[in-house]
């Protein structure tokens, strides 16, 4: 038997509750993760019809991370290198948006035309002049998890060396006053 199982399913009935037994509820949290993961996550949720044969990324001190990304149409070129440096956080509820300056490094820089793999990004997902923006409410959407943001209540996104570290407070709101019949 799966470990994990049983909370699982608890996990999925407090959801369809809507977390009626912990309401109330209070939550920090810091979720430090790796390159490695982060690049294995996006790359897998690519669709087939991406023309991006390889992605990874690179996190560094200081709320910057490379992407570096390999086409396959043009295979014998190097990989391209983008620098993402965040430059707007998620203001919850109100704008659930991240937003990062796009700062191309090297061949990219001369290659603009190439970026064009950048037009076929999921909904949420936007690029405007030098600006990524992630609508996080939109693609959480996509997931059927875009409820989950009714409960956070802040959500940080910074960097260090080969980690992305996600940081934020959750609240569930607490039980109303009891109606007597």
């Amino acid at each position: 038997m799966n470990p994990m199982a049983p909370w699982l399913t608890l996990l999925r009935e407090q959801r369809s509750t809507n977390f009626a037994d912990l309401t109330g509820m209070l939550a920090s949290f810091t979720i430090p993760v790796s390159d490695r993961l982060l690049s294995r996550m996006i790359a897998e949720r690519l669709p087939r019809s991406s023309p991006v044969s390889e992605l990874q990324l690179h996190a560094e001190d200081g709320n910057r991370i490379t992407v570096a990304v390999k086409l396959g149409r043009l295979a014998f070129l190097p990989a391209m290198r983008i620098r993402l440096i965040i430059v707007r956080q998620p203001d919850l509820p109100a704008s659930p948006v991240l937003v990062f300056r796009m700062v191309l490094e090297g061949a990219a820089a001369l290659a603009s035309p190439a970026l064009r793999f950048l037009e076929g990004l999921p909904a949420g997902v936007r690029v405007e002049k030098d600006e990524l923006s992630i609508d996080l409410a939109t693609l959480l959407a996509q997931y059927g998890a875009a409820e989950a943001l009714a409960f956070v209540t802040a959500l940080e996104l910074t960097t260090s060396s080969g980690r992305v570290i996600v940081s934020g407070r959750l609240a569930l709101p607490p039980r109303g006053p009891a109606v007597s019949s």
